[in-house]
């Protein structure tokens, strides 16, 4: 697994077994000793890629007036997220504040769910069960099953174990997004079944200092418009796994990139080094790989 030194001015990535998770260890850059947590790179920010529908072209209407565009029809949602999201940010802190119990956070869960993302009654359905699997609540948009949530109590640490059963029961419903919240944070994660099921996070929305522009946007797609803009979250799901940690390694040791990394070192030090030596130094220096 990956870990990082703790250190703000180092931030010197390590390769190491899971099973010294919780031990102390020395950076070798800066000598700082820190404990070992998996690290998990943070979402990157990516910008929307917006698709134009049929139905939403035309700029005009029968009155001669013109049209919002899709995109101005997005930019005004966002916003009304961002209102929605200032007008309960008092009421989290104070259920955070009180440590409001898991029936408590619920009421709050749901309120966020209509309020700020769009969803009406009959798009919810709460305790769901089948084949033995459990949904806290799942999501539906025109009728189609669409997200599943785990929900925690308010201020729980959140982990990716937390969202087995909503997995299973995504996997097993053919609903590929689940949401794990304690109502001040919200984190997507994206479900994958193959030989076995996995689920990677997609992005993490912290209320607990307020809402940023990012986050609101992140809001937006799980929302019930976002969900309607035909392969947005696809879209960001496939950008963020073509640029994750694995693929950049895997891009950069190959034999065509290393090719050219040598040629550009030998001109810079007029010295014949191989392939090998090359990839040898990445993987040792760079990416730590051992």
């Amino acid at each position: 697994m990956l870990t990082i030194c703790t250190n703000d001015e180092c931030k010197q990535k390590y390769n190491v077994p899971s099973d010294l998770t919780d031990m102390n260890a020395r950076c070798k850059k800066c000598n700082q000793v820190f404990k070992i947590q998996e690290y998990k790179a943070p979402s990157k920010i990516v910008e929307l890629d917006f698709e134009e529908d049929d139905e939403n072209q035309a700029p005009m209407d029968g009155n001669g007036i013109k049209r919002r565009s899709p995109q101005e029809v997005m930019e005004e949602y966002i916003n009304n997220i961002k209102i929605s999201v200032n007008d309960i940010l008092p009421k989290l802190e104070k259920a955070f504040k009180a440590n409001e119990n898991e029936s408590g956070t619920r009421i709050l869960i749901d309120k966020m769910i209509q309020n700020i993302l769009g969803y009406k009654l009959e798009d919810i359905r709460t305790e769901q069960r089948i084949a033995g699997r459990r949904a806290d609540y799942v999501l539906s948009v025109k009728g189609v099953d669409r997200v599943i949530i785990e929900a925690k109590k308010i201020g729980m640490p959140l982990k990716d174990s937390q969202i087995f059963q909503a997995t299973s029961y995504g996997a097993h419903s053919g609903i590929k997004w689940v949401v794990l919240t304690n109502a001040l944070v919200w984190q997507l994660y994206h479900i994958s079944t193959g030989d076995k099921i996995e689920t990677d996070l997609v992005f993490s929305i912290d209320l607990m200092d307020g809402l940023s522009d990012q986050e609101a946007n992140y809001f937006y797609l799980i929302s019930t418009q976002g969900l309607l803009r035909k392969g947005l979250l696809d879209r960001l799901w496939q950008k963020m796994s073509a640029l994750c940690y694995d693929n950049i390694i895997n891009a950069i040791l190959t034999d065509e990139v290393i090719t050219r990394i040598r040629g550009i070192l030998k001109k810079q030090v007029n010295f014949n080094i191989t392939n090998d030596d090359v990839r040898a130094t990445i993987e040792e220096n760079i990416f730590q790989i051992s």
